[in-house]
């Protein structure tokens, strides 16, 4: 066996360890083959095999307007994707790896289930799952690429958020000063609408 076919056969096998690992976060197969470089017939078959079944049917989430959707939803966008830019900055490097977005879901997850008080509450409130889900993480990636998602800073408590790019002053407050809690116990954004509600 030559170098060269050594190092193609390292290199396949990294993918399938890379894509197994995917998988067993609940990557679906168009995400594996995106991030792993295999046809999308090796990830279906990837898929059985590790989760042994069938892949979900339906288009992947899609959702341009999700971190807007709730305070808990932006609270959750912008601690992933925070940590990949921390981790852009600190590699020195502009597109992350599948190596790389594994390792900062996984932290990200981590984080999660340390259960900080103020995301706890959030997530009870708004009925929402705790966790990202790595569909979404990924898609928010190419989200931000395309500069459709900035960052901004709270001149109040100091956090690191997420807007939506060139979107209305009410899309882009903070996920964490900004919210008020209505009678069946769910955060809102506040809004001109809301503050009425509220102090009616």
């Amino acid at each position: 066996m030559t170098r060269t076919t050594l190092e193609a056969s390292f290199l396949l096998g990294h993918k399938l360890v890379t894509a197994e690992r995917l998988i067993q976060w609940g990557a679906r197969p168009p995400v594996v083959s995106r991030l792993c470089q295999l046809t999308p017939k090796q990830s279906v078959r990837l898929f059985k095999w590790v989760s042994g079944c069938s892949p979900k049917q339906g288009m992947l989430p899609y959702d341009d307007n999700w971190i807007v959707r709730s305070a808990t939803n932006n609270i959750h966008a912008s601690l992933f994707l925070g940590i990949i830019q921390d981790l852009k900055h600190l590699l020195s490097i502009s597109v992350i790896s599948a190596d790389q977005f594994l390792v900062a879901y996984a932290l990200y997850a981590s984080l999660m289930a340390k259960n900080k008080p103020e995301l706890r509450q959030a997530a009870a409130s708004s009925g929402h799952s705790p966790i990202l889900d790595i569909n979404r993480a990924w898609y928010l990636i190419g989200q931000f690429a395309a500069g459709e998602l900035i960052f901004k800073h709270c001149d109040t408590c100091r956090a690191r958020y997420l807007g939506l790019h060139q979107r209305h002053i009410s899309f882009s407050q903070c996920p964490i000063c900004e919210v008020w809690t209505d009678r069946s116990g769910r955060r809102r954004w506040t809004s001109l609408k809301s503050k009425h509600k509220r102090n009616a």
